[in-house]
């Protein structure tokens, strides 16, 4: 039977009961805490790509020392810190920044043939020759937490040493790619107190590393020349080489740190490195020689460095590789260096 005032059938659900959306308060809550969350997770997660950092800057270190092992293997040496023959002894102290670096004999035992076949050892590695060279990266020689090596380091050509700091152009300069990782030639020990006539820079204060005998014509690492080099050689490191430092991270490039921030002078406004930026050239010993009194990462111009938090990375010259903390003494420090004074580091 029709009914015409029945209710007609409802073809949707009635609006649910109680407050409609969200009220600001608890939007509020809700961003609050999505970001105490996430300021108790940050720290974790910046510390866990720091641990992964820190395993690859290992892994580096590791097949560099591995690599001058099989240079020392098959050429009875290691790697010697001046290659090429552009230039012939006696050597320039600045001579001594534009040679091929020890690393570039490394290249073939890094799965970088390809790079260590482009070089041109018959002309400098700061050269135009060699320009594609140097400008490369080599990821075994840059440590992750120093970010891109995109960022290249710059120095003055070989030819350019006349011309005033300030008149420098473009033309003067040379571009590289930086290295992470350096070869110390020896640690200076100053005696205390110095004697007034003493030269602080005089190669009677260096104890000297497992890279090798340099001759200077005057017995000072310092704007003098080098009249001969002999190649370091594992048999002579009588301390033991797991006592002995062979490469260590010198990060920071091409920026000159000082305790953890750019070094910035009056006379160096960008906090440019002073020594040897670039992987493929080589450095003079003046800044190969980590300072007296320099501990860890207190200066990458004058010692061992890192930008990992806590302590630098180091491999001795048997391929092990360790941390080495900000607090270890001068005096293990000194240990480390030498290769036959009979040291041995606190903690041994």
């Amino acid at each position: 039977m029709h009914q015409p005032n029945a209710p007609h059938r409802r073809l949707t659900a009635p609006p649910a009961s109680g407050p409609e959306g969200v009220t600001l308060l608890e939007l509020l809550v809700v961003l609050g805490l999505i970001a105490m969350l996430a300021a108790l997770l940050l720290p974790a997660i910046q510390a866990s790509r720091e641990s992964v950092r820190q395993t690859q800057c290992k892994n580096n270190l590791r097949q560099t020392i591995q690599a001058v092992q099989a240079v020392h293997a098959a050429e009875g040496a290691l790697p010697s810190l001046y290659v090429g023959t552009s230039l012939p002894y006696p050597l320039r102290e600045w001579d001594l920044f534009h040679l091929h670096s020890w690393r570039t004999p490394l290249l073939p035992h890094l799965d970088e043939a390809p790079l260590h076949d482009k070089i041109d050892w018959q002309s400098l590695a700061t050269s135009a020759a060699n320009a594609e060279v140097a400008q490369s990266a080599v990821p075994s020689f840059v440590c992750p937490s120093g970010g891109s090596p995109a960022r290249l380091g710059w120095g003055r050509k070989h030819d350019r040493l006349g011309v005033a700091w300030e008149d420098l152009s473009d033309d003067d300069r040379y571009h590289v790619v930086r290295a992470d990782y350096d070869a110390m030639a020896g640690i200076q020990v100053l005696p205390d107190p110095l004697p007034e006539d003493a030269d602080a820079e005089s190669t009677q204060f260096v104890r000297w590393g497992v890279w090798g005998w340099p001759a200077f014509e005057t017995p000072t690492t310092s704007g003098t020349r080098l009249l001969r080099y002999r190649r370091g050689r594992f048999r002579d490191v009588t301390d033991g080489l797991s006592h002995t430092l062979a490469v260590v991270e010198r990060g920071g490039k091409p920026v000159e740190f000082l305790h953890g921030k750019p070094h910035i002078t009056k006379d160096n406004p960008n906090a440019d490195y002073p020594g040897q930026v670039g992987w493929s050239a080589s450095n003079s010993f003046a800044w190969s020689i980590n300072g007296h009194g320099v501990g860890v990462n207190h200066s990458n111009a004058t010692g061992v460095y890192a930008l990992h938090p806590g302590g630098a990375n180091v491999a001795l010259a048997d391929g092990s590789v360790r941390l080495l903390a900000d607090s270890t003494d001068f005096q293990s420090l000194v240990a480390l260096f030498g290769r036959s004074d009979g040291g041995l580091p606190a903690s041994e």
